[in-house]
């Protein structure tokens, strides 16, 4: 008789746990397994826009940065600097790591330009600095604002993720 109830017992616990798995969790079987939503952060994004405010010791910098393509190793990507706001001089550059071409304009005219130095030197590890350090910022999370190893203040805004950029915003037209 005890057999026969340990038995009963053994069979139910186990029911009891298929049916907890397959049913219960949406398993194979079960129906209700949702498809998991990817939430795209700065540090997944496949394009990506933003403005950074950098404050150093010249004064105030401002740099507006827009990558697209960057999930592929032909990554676009433009900086319109403003180095020192007080002195008003702007410039552009463009770079495609596709080909490892760019492009500046200081002058009104765009000129081919140093991609290594351009892109390895300097805007590259600036793009991923601002990025590495936000990796998980998604949209609706608002201002970035902290102060590098260097303590020069920055402040990250206007961040859009995914959004769909032009192909013009990348071609060095005057």
């Amino acid at each position: 008789m005890y057999a026969l109830v340990a038995v009963l017992v053994i069979i139910i616990v186990i029911a009891g746990v298929v049916i907890y798995m397959y049913v219960g969790t949406g398993g194979e079987g079960g129906g209700g397994g949702e498809t998991p939503t990817t939430v795209y952060t700065m540090g997944n994004a496949t394009s990506l826009q933003f403005t950074v405010n950098l404050t150093d010791p010249t004064g105030l910098g401002i740099y507006k940065f827009a990558g697209k393509n960057l999930d592929t190793a032909n990554v676009w990507l433009r900086v319109d600097a403003t180095p020192v706001v007080s002195e008003g001089t702007t410039y552009s550059t463009i770079m495609y790591a596709g080909n490892q071409t760019s492009w500046t304009n200081a002058t009104g005219t765009w000129m081919e330009s140093d991609f290594s130095a351009d892109w390895g030197t300097t805007w590259s590890p600036s793009w991923s600095g601002y990025i590495d350090h936000n990796k998980d910022w998604k949209t609706g999370d608002g201002d970035i604002s902290y102060h590098d190893e260097a303590g020069n203040a920055v402040l990250i805004y206007d961040i859009v993720i995914n959004p769909t950029l032009s192909d013009s915003l990348f071609t060095p037209t005057s």
